[in-house]
């Protein structure tokens, strides 16, 4: 069995060690293979414009995974085109859904809430902005394929 700690028992032992000269803007851009994140750390990460993650995202195209930790179901897109992932996934941090049909209709039933509490970003591929749109496509559709997310996940095409 676990136990429950009271931290306002231990106030008079904290200590504080350091006070940073600006607000905490979210973790530096751990690479794009590392890239396992939950919806609300992202958020922090995006609305703060990290330079390092704007930079890196802004800067490649790929195909993502979006996993929903609630029921293990997933969604798999791709950000092509000339702004890249930071981009596409701007727009699911603002909406919660990105404009898909599926994500839409969760969040329209469940709130933002649900794609903060649920929802984690990966990266499974990424390439270069010279990459062709077509090919991006082609990629996206391999993985929904491979990860069987037309039926048994969030996409519908």
């Amino acid at each position: 069995r676990g136990r429950a700690y009271y931290l306002e028992t231990y106030l008079d032992q904290f200590e504080v060690s350091e006070i940073i000269p600006q607000p905490y803007s979210g973790e530096a851009f751990c690479g794009y293979e590392d890239i396992n994140h939950n919806f609300n750390v992202l958020e922090a990460i995006f609305e703060n414009e990290r330079t390092d993650w704007k930079a890196a995202l802004s800067s490649a195209k790929g195909v993502y995974l979006i996993s929903d930790k609630s029921n293990g179901k997933q969604y798999v897109g791709s950000a092509y085109g000339e702004s890249g992932i930071w981009s596409r996934w701007k727009c699911y941090l603002g909406t919660g859904h990105g404009w898909n049909d599926e994500l839409t209709k969760l969040i329209a039933e469940q709130g933002m809430a649900y794609a903060r509490g649920n929802f984690k970003f990966s990266l499974l591929e990424i390439m270069a902005m010279t990459t062709s749109d077509e090919t991006v496509i082609a990629r996206e559709c391999h993985w929904k394929n491979v990860l069987l997310t037309r039926e048994h996940g969030y996409n519908r095409n």
